[in-house]
């Protein structure tokens, strides 16, 4: 995948998506998954909470946390019951996946907005892929209500020696909405980043890549 190419649409039929994303963040898969309803799916993705940690305590790796909002078109009103869906590589650049689906990867989490439209994960820095120049990156796609799920631009990190400089041109200057995040590092050596995230409606071809 081109890391900073158009954004990216691609639409799943709603019950399908809904009983999907909620088999695998609540029932998981193999002998120790329960069974649920696709009725159960959705009360259970309504109590998704607006804050996540993607990685347990004793992930390896440099700590971040990003937080930022979810916006409505007009990049002023908070959009609320948005869910936003985040997976990476590990600090190795590896993916641990079953099945093939790097979705599925180890490290993922989901969030959904409240009124305010924030959201916040603690995660580690991901690594880029062993052996290539691939900047790191997290990946994340987007629904909510008259928002049908489709890819956001991967967030990126402006210290990464992997971004081009004409990268850095194309996504610099837009403060809190870009996609390339400029990381601080608190007292706890913790990183921290905001991205905003201006929601948009499905316009065009919204079938696939």
């Amino acid at each position: 995948m081109n890391p900073f190419g158009n954004l990216i649409y691609r639409t799943f039929l709603k019950q399908t998506f809904v009983f999907a994303l909620a088999l695998f963040i609540f029932g998981g898969t193999g002998c120790n998954a329960r069974s649920i309803s696709r009725t159960e799916a959705k009360e259970e993705l309504k109590n998704v909470s607006w804050k996540t940690s993607i990685v347990s305590e004793n992930e390896k790796g440099e700590p971040l946390v990003i937080t930022g909002r979810i916006l409505a078109p007009d990049g002023r009103t908070p959009l609320e019951g948005m869910t936003l869906y985040v997976y990476q590589t590990d600090a190795g650049g590896v993916y641990t996946t079953s099945g093939g689906d790097n979705r599925g990867t180890r490290i993922h989490g989901v969030m959904r907005t409240g009124a305010d439209g924030r959201y916040e994960f603690r995660t580690i820095r991901p690594g880029s892929y062993p052996g290539s120049r691939q900047p790191q990156h997290i990946h994340a796609y987007l629904s909510g209500p008259g928002y049908p799920e489709y890819w956001i631009d991967e967030y990126h990190f402006a210290d990464d020696p992997f971004i081009s400089a004409d990268v850095r041109q194309q996504y610099g200057g837009k403060g809190n909405l870009s996609s390339l995040l400029t990381l601080t590092r608190d007292a706890e050596g913790v990183w921290r980043g905001t991205r905003d995230i201006v929601a948009e409606r499905c316009s065009r071809n919204c079938t696939g890549r």
